[in-house]
């Protein structure tokens, strides 16, 4: 029997993991609002990242894709800077919802 805690991911999983990784980080955050901060400047990385690669790779993805994560980095970027002035708990619903939805159709494409 494989010990889970010690397996390694595939890569897909590792593409997969970041994303519900801060949509637990956001949902913690919510505790400690000063964390809220960083991890929406992280989450908003993370998309601007995700992003990037969908421009180098721009030809080879459906355009419903690229426009997709292209408005999705926008609202990360926004949500990040809004929350100086002050953040609603929607949005940040949002954001954790968009992360495990990402996490979820990245791990659904390999097994497809």
């Amino acid at each position: 029997m494989s010990d889970p805690v010690n397996e390694e991911l595939t890569p897909v999983e590792e593409s997969a993991f970041p994303f519900l990784q801060q949509a637990v980080v956001l949902d913690q955050a919510r505790a400690a609002m000063a964390a809220v901060t960083e991890a929406l400047a992280r989450n908003a990385e993370l998309w601007l990242g995700l992003a990037n690669e969908v421009t180098v790779r721009g030809t080879q993805l459906p355009l419903e894709t690229v426009d997709f994560v292209n408005r999705t980095t926008t609202f990360a970027a926004k949500a990040a800077s809004m929350f100086q002035r002050s953040i609603e708990e929607d949005v940040l619903d949002k954001l954790i919802a968009l992360n495990l939805n990402m996490s979820e159709a990245i791990l659904s494409k390999d097994k497809a």
